[in-house]
């Protein structure tokens, strides 16, 4: 790895950590529920809508009005060229979002297998091993 490439990728956990905790309060606010969080988490920019609303057991009507203000909050960004669905600009542990601690939605039945994936709770310096090695 070149110097100059060393010296993105720091800048790039620099502000990619400084974003997420200015990111913290609003998280807080919008990922209010368990069933928010674990669609947040889904958001890969690969996985589409009605997968999502298929794992989750969110229609895809919520989970569509919840994208919106994912994005209004500066959370997810939209489709682009890069990724073809919506994708979560950070990670739950990043935002310090505790998925134990959220309430469920009043008449929300998620389906059973609608569990977080750990994989998307990696520690900002196993994020940082795996930058280093591309």
């Amino acid at each position: 790895m070149s110097s100059t490439d060393r010296m993105l990728n720091d800048i790039r956990a620099y502000i990619r950590i400084t974003a997420a905790s200015a990111s913290k309060p609003v998280a807080a606010k919008v990922l209010d529920s368990q069933e928010k969080a674990i669609v947040y988490s889904k958001l890969d920019g690969k996985t589409s809508q009605p997968k999502i609303a298929d794992n989750t057991g969110v229609p895809q009507r919520t989970i569509s009005e919840w994208l919106s203000l994912f994005v209004e909050s500066g959370l997810a960004s939209e489709p682009d060229e890069f990724y073809q669905n919506h994708k979560a600009l950070f990670t739950l542990r990043e935002l310090g979002i505790d998925l134990a601690s959220l309430k469920r939605r009043k008449g929300a039945a998620p389906k059973p297998e609608a569990t977080l994936d750990t994989s998307t709770l990696a520690t900002s310096d196993q994020k940082k091993d795996n930058l280093e090695k591309v």
